[in-house]
């Protein structure tokens, strides 16, 4: 029988959908609209108030123009990127967009609407399977991951699809790399997205035509390009915005609060302080502070929506970190103009407990699968943070460059999923 399946790679950064036929064809579906259409399309979504006849509707963009416009229009556009960072956590129940209330499954369910992956999936007439990614560990503190698992059926549904399977991130990374596979390997797969990594020990047999496949373990853990980000904001830009100020009250002289720069590092979060209570606090503070321009710095980039430009700024230098060993982080937020030259040494060495967190967790995969590291054949890296050099050297100098391998950074997920559609066992694969 003939089946068209789907594999959606729903990451914190971006998003990859690959639709495959029986025939072998695959195909990494356009998400968005016209010029705008992106085969990796950014996890982001811009909702802006429209009016008709005194009623406010809100209109809706995902992707690169979300981006655009929320970069161009910061306080005329509500934008929210990594909501799938939030979607094992109990705390957060939801928002409220333009007087407007969304949980994250509504959020979810917009998402998979606006950026075409919803139209595509239900313009299939025949048979067809969807595979939708999940991380090993969901991201956060104290993940709930039946709440996760809940949230995205919720919003699946909203969207209009209700019969799909959950697979493991790098397990769809391991499809996508036995498609090349000509002999009997047994492969570490490591998957770096925005908000998690996550790894899994894979056995390939080759059994006439076909191949044979056997997760032998697999680990996860929060820490990923997010937290890279992060750890740049931590030490290159908070101190411009305050964070080592002081301020005075009832004749007692007192630090900023920390939780308004952890927000500003999990910049994503900012959006949840421009409610008046958190921005009447910070006036105060300003009133009171030792260095009220730098507080004012502060109020500005939470009250004008500036998470996005801070995004951008810190992604962009952390790119090029890769290919260079300095670069320059050029903040423009009006009053407010910073450039920091950041090394590559600097760099490494902010997230060296990261790093050394993300080798404690390949180290369980390696003892949970009961192999030394001389068994494994083959390394298979894929993930945008699979390219910074420190994350790179963890595998190259434990493992030998001759083992280590790169799939195509954003789609290689997507395609295994997509084939894991096609297995004549399914449920032997799906998690949940």
């Amino acid at each position: 029988m003939s089946i068209t399946a789907f594999g959606i790679d729903l990451g914190t950064t971006n998003t990859v959908v690959v639709k495959s036929t029986s025939d072998g064809a695959l195909d990494a579906l356009p998400l968005g609209d016209g010029e705008d259409a992106r085969r990796t399309h950014p996890s982001v979504i811009a909702f802006e108030p429209t009016y008709d006849r005194g009623r406010m509707e809100l209109a809706m963009e995902t992707g690169a123009k979300a981006i655009s416009l929320a970069a161009a229009y910061p306080e005329d556009f509500r934008y929210v990127q990594s909501f799938k960072s939030h979607v094992a956590s109990a705390a957060f129940a939801g928002t409220t967009i333009f007087g407007k209330r969304f949980d994250l499954a509504g959020i979810f369910g917009c998402f998979l609407r606006r950026s075409g992956i919803a139209d595509a999936i239900n313009a299939v007439d025949g048979p067809k399977r969807i595979v939708v990614g999940r991380p090993v560990v969901f991201y956060g503190d104290k993940p709930d991951e039946d709440l996760a698992l809940s949230r995205y059926r919720d919003g699946f549904k909203a969207a209009g699809i209700e019969d799909f399977d959950f697979v493991l991130e790098p397990i769809g990374g391991a499809f996508s790399f036995f498609r090349t596979v000509r002999s009997n390997v047994t492969v570490l797969i490591a998957d770096f997205g925005g908000g998690t990594s996550d790894f899994v020990v894979v056995r390939f047999r080759l059994t006439g035509s076909r191949v044979k496949t056997e997760v032998l373990s697999h680990a996860g853990i929060g820490v990923a390009g997010d937290t890279f980000d992060a750890r740049i904001i931590e030490n290159a830009l908070v101190r411009h915005f305050g964070a080592d100020s002081h301020y005075r009250e009832n004749g007692k002289r007192l630090p900023v609060p920390r939780s308004y720069y952890s927000a500003l590092a999990r910049w994503h979060q900012m959006t949840l302080l421009r409610a008046p209570k958190f921005l009447r606090e910070l006036e105060i503070i300003q009133r009171a502070s030792e260095a009220p321009e730098q507080i004012a710095r502060l109020i500005y980039a939470i009250d004008h929506n500036q998470g996005l430009a801070i995004s951008r700024a810190v992604s962009g230098a952390k790119a090029e970190l890769s290919d260079r060993d300095s670069a320059d982080l050029t903040l423009d937020l009006g009053e407010l103009q910073v450039r920091e030259t950041i090394t590559r040494a600097d760099f490494e060495s902010w997230i060296a407990d990261d790093v050394a967190r993300i080798a404690e967790r390949v180290d369980e995969t390696l003892i949970r699968s009961g192999l030394s590291d001389g068994a494994i054949d083959k390394v298979f890296l894929t993930g945008g943070t699979s390219f910074v050099p420190a994350i790179n050297a963890l595998f190259t100098d434990r493992f030998g460059t001759d083992k280590v391998s790169a799939g195509e950074r954003f789609s290689s997920v997507a395609e295994g999923l997509s084939l894991v559609g096609h297995e004549d066992d399914i449920a032997y694969w799906a998690t949940a």
